[in-house]
C-alpha cells in the first residue's frame, strides 16, 4: 500500500532530474534510434538531387535564437547537402539576426566538407525590403537587386555567382521559418518564375504546409526537428538534428512512463482498499 501511494507523488525534484538525464544523454553519446523518413522530405532531398550545374541554391529565412533548436539542423542539412553535390548557394535573410546566425552555419559545416565563401556560397545579407518586393526584382535582374554581399563586396566578384542573373537560374529555393508567410515564396518565386521552393517551419507552423504540398506548389518540407534529423539520416550524416530529436522522443517516453505509472498506482490502490466504484 504504501508503495503504490509513492508511486503517485514521486518527489517533483526526482522527475525533473529524470527528465534533465534523458535529455542531456543523447547530446553526448551518439546513438540512432528507429527513423521513418516521410515522403515530403524526401521531396526535399530529391530536389536538391534534381539541382542542374550551373544553377544557384537559395536558401532564405527569417529565424533567430528562438528557435535554433529547429531551424539551425534544418539549414545546416540542407547546406551540408549542397556543398557535397558542389551546388553553389546563397543566403537570403529576412531578419538581420539571421544573416549572422546563418553565416555562421554556412562556416562550420565548410569547414568540414572544405568549401570557400565566395565560390561555394555567398551571404546575399538582410535588407528592409518587403519581400515580395525583393523577390519581384530578383525575378528580372538580381546582381540588380541585391547588388552587393553582407559584407558590402559586389556580388560580380563572386565565382558563385557566375552566370547567375535572374530567378530563371536558380534551381532550388528553402525557406526556413518559425512564422506563416510561405505563401509569398510560393506566389513570387514558385508560381511566377517555376522555380521549385521547399518549406522548413518550425514544428508549430508545419501544419500551413500540407495544402500547397498537396497541391504541387512546394517540392517538400522539413517538419520542424524531426524533419532535420531525417535529412542527416538520408545524408548519413547524424548531427544535431538527430541529437536532439533523441532528447526530445527520451523526455516524451518519460512522461507517457510516469503518467502510466501513477496511473497504474492509483487504480491498484483503489483494489486495495476495495473501492469498487
Amino acid at each position: 500500500m504504501v508503495f503504490l501511494d509513492r508511486i503517485q507523488t514521486i518527489d517533483r525534484r526526482i522527475m525533473y532530474l529524470l527528465l534533465v538525464l534523458v535529455i542531456v544523454f543523447p547530446m553526448f553519446v551518439q546513438f540512432k534510434l528507429p527513423m521513418a523518413t516521410t515522403p515530403e522530405v524526401r521531396g526535399v532531398y530529391a530536389a536538391v538531387e534534381d539541382i542542374k550545374p550551373g544553377q544557384i541554391a537559395v536558401l532564405s529565412g527569417d529565424w533567430g535564437a528562438g528557435t535554433i533548436a529547429e531551424s539551425q539542423p534544418q539549414t545546416e542539412a540542407m547546406m551540408r547537402h549542397l556543398f557535397r553535390r558542389n551546388i553553389p548557394f546563397a543566403i537570403l535573410p529576412f531578419a538581420p539576426q539571421t544573416t549572422t546566425l546563418m553565416q555562421q552555419s554556412a562556416e562550420r559545416i565548410a569547414k568540414q566538407e572544405n568549401k570557400k565563401y565566395g565560390d561555394d556560397w555567398v551571404n546575399w545579407g538582410w535588407r528592409a525590403v518587403p519581400m515580395m518586393v525583393l523577390y519581384k526584382g530578383m525575378g528580372k535582374d538580381i546582381p540588380g537587386t541585391i547588388k552587393e554581399d553582407y559584407r558590402g563586396k559586389p556580388l560580380a566578384q563572386f565565382k558563385a555567382m557566375r552566370g547567375i542573373a535572374r530567378l530563371k537560374d536558380v534551381g532550388f529555393m528553402a525557406h526556413i521559418t518559425p512564422v506563416g508567410n510561405i505563401g509569398i515564396l510560393i506566389a513570387f518565386v514558385h508560381e511566377a518564375y517555376g522555380v521549385p521552393v521547399a518549406y522548413a517551419p518550425t514544428a508549430v507552423m508545419v501544419a500551413q504546409g500540407y495544402d500547397p504540398l498537396d497541391a504541387h506548389q512546394l517540392v517538400g518540407m522539413l517538419p520542424g526537428m524531426v524533419g532535420a534529423a531525417q535529412y542527416e539520416n538520408l545524408l548519413r550524416s547524424p548531427a544535431n538534428g538527430i541529437r536532439w530529436s533523441n532528447s526530445l522522443s527520451f523526455s516524451e517516453i518519460l512522461m507517457i512512463l510516469l503518467i502510466a505509472l501513477a496511473n497504474i498506482g492509483y487504480f491498484a490502490s483503489r483494489v486495495q482498499r476495495g473501492d469498487r466504484a
